[in-house]
């Protein structure tokens, strides 16, 4: 009897000790979250990311210079409603990414510039729309300009396609 005891008496402890470590589990800093994750890994993570949104760019702006020289710039105007919302949502995605929280204030920096370059473009093909070209190239420089101030910010990380390189959709 006293056998059965200690039986059930290991069985419980086990148990409970596993219950407890599932709870010292869940209640750790970042579980909901997932594990802290540093730069490497970031970049890993959203690199495929703006890769999609770069090959999607290359489809959406096909043809779009042509048209503004052409003069067509209501024409133009779509291709760049269209990268803007396809921009909203990939930022929407890095926005959602873990981050190293070493990097967490240059992060929130870089993704307010992406936010910002999102709304030049919109606004680029608003101008366009309403074949005010000069606008338009006003926004174009303002949208270079932001364009550099968020690669400078995201240097270190050594993004590929996270860098923003007009001259991929030329």
């Amino acid at each position: 009897m006293s056998h059965h005891k200690r039986g059930i008496g290991g069985r419980r402890s086990r148990a409970v000790t596993g219950l407890l470590a599932l709870l010292a589990l869940a209640l750790a800093p970042g579980a909901a979250q997932g594990a802290e994750v540093d730069r490497d890994e970031y970049v890993e993570r959203a690199e495929p990311i703006c890769k999609t949104n770069t090959e999607a760019n290359r489809r959406i702006f096909k043809g779009a210079k042509a048209e503004v020289r052409a003069g067509e710039l209501k024409k133009a105007s779509t291709h760049f409603s269209r990268a803007a919302a396809a921009f909203e949502k990939t930022i929407e995605q890095l926005a959602a990414l873990p981050r190293p929280a070493s990097d967490e204030a240059k992060l929130r920096k870089w993704i307010g510039y992406l936010e910002a370059e999102q709304r030049y473009i919109a606004r680029i093909g608003k101008a366009l729309a309403q074949g005010d070209r000069g606008k338009a190239q006003m926004l174009s420089v303002r949208l270079n300009r932001n364009s550099n101030l968020a690669n400078n910010t995201v240097l270190a990380f050594g993004f590929d396609y996270c860098r923003i390189d007009s001259s991929r959709f030329s």
